[in-house]
């Protein structure tokens, strides 16, 4: 196995040796990809190789190198990584930059009916047609493809292009429509516009589609926002205090001690986490995580043990263990863990 501390000596291996003649910079990256392809470290290594290439090329040149390595994807993925992280801290300028050099490969497939749908992961394939539309033929497209067009469309939303933004966002939801990252961008811009309606609807379908723990805790959070603007504190605060079951948030914290000085007066916390869910119901919001992605999770990880696919299977008991809190799936992933490690030569 490869410890961290290895993989951090590689990449800066790689960034101390780029050539200082701009012109063998390209072969020289190009042979580092190759030389790493199935490395243990190539996710960082891709990073940092996609780092470099962005800053040394021209558009027209990065895509001449991304045509020439061995995995384009991680190439692209990396910078598409750099660009959700630009975006998450509203630096539009340095996203817009950086999205420019991917863009080329967010092709839109044409739909003619609706024959195209993409989707993050296996679990969201399997959602959509054993409970959205099983009847429906269609063709999967990459969703690396899917993800440049959200940023674009976040990006128009961040530099106030409304009428590019809602396009894109409306587009994506027929591409994607099981896909919270999608919806909670939505529900981001209808927020801005001041359409809480709109926005407590797509956040009721964030609950239904959320397959990870930050997303159910995304949809908590943002249901506690709606709540106060209709100024119901007590299920605001259910709200908030719910979504740290599944991830911690500063927002969480600030929003409670606004919600505090906005009512002027002091809610039975005790209460509220005895009749957590109670209250939700009285407001018609789920409690807790949809237990039809949680049985589809672990009756693929079933279906991985019995091919013999023990790393997809914890992959999957795990993301649903997260989900559930459950005890019983910790026990199950700890005997496909042991063997595992009975069965695994390092």
């Amino acid at each position: 196995m490869t410890s961290p501390e290895s993989c951090a000596g590689i990449v800066t291996h790689i960034r101390e040796h780029v050539p200082g003649e701009k012109g063998q910079v390209m072969e020289y990256l190009i042979d580092m990809e190759h030389h790493y392809t199935a490395h243990p470290c190539q996710k960082a290594i891709s990073d940092v190789i996609a780092s470099l290439a962005v800053l040394s090329f021209s558009q027209t040149e990065f895509q001449t190198f991304v045509s020439r390595v061995q995995n384009p994807d991680l190439i692209v993925e990396a910078v598409l990584a750099s660009v959700r992280s630009l975006l998450d801290e509203r630096d539009g300028t340095a996203a817009e930059s950086a999205l420019s050099y991917i863009l080329p490969y967010a092709e839109h497939p044409d739909e003619e009916g609706g024959k195209y749908r993409s989707f993050r992961d296996f679990i969201e394939y399997a959602y959509y047609i054993t409970y959205v539309t099983p009847e429906q033929d269609f063709t999967v497209h990459p969703y690396l493809n899917c993800d440049i067009l959200l940023q674009s469309g976040r990006l128009a939303a961040l530099k106030g292009e409304k009428n590019r933004a809602r396009a894109i966002f409306t587009s994506l939801s027929v591409l994607s429509p099981v896909n919270d990252s999608i919806l909670f961008a939505r529900a981001d811009f209808c927020r801005e516009e001041g359409n809480l309606d709109e926005f407590r609807n797509l956040t009721i379908h964030c609950f239904e589609y959320a397959w990870k723990p930050e997303d159910l805790a995304h949809a908590y959070r943002n249901m506690g926002y709606y709540l106060i603007e209709t100024g119901d504190y007590t299920g605001a605060v259910t709200c908030y205090l719910m979504g740290t079951t599944w991830e911690d948030s500063t927002e969480t914290a600030r929003e409670l001690a606004y919600i505090k000085e906005k009512s002027q007066i002091e809610l039975d916390v005790s209460y509220i986490l005895s009749h957590g869910r109670e209250i939700l119901d009285e407001r018609n919001i789920p409690f807790g995580p949809n237990l039809k992605i949680i049985d589809l999770m672990v009756t693929y990880a079933d279906e991985c043990k019995q091919d013999g696919d023990f790393f997809e299977a914890r992959k999957y008991l795990s993301r649903a263990k997260a989900l559930e809190l459950s005890d019983s799936l910790e026990r199950e992933i700890e005997v496909i863990e042991r063997f595992i490690e009975d069965n695994t030569i390092f």
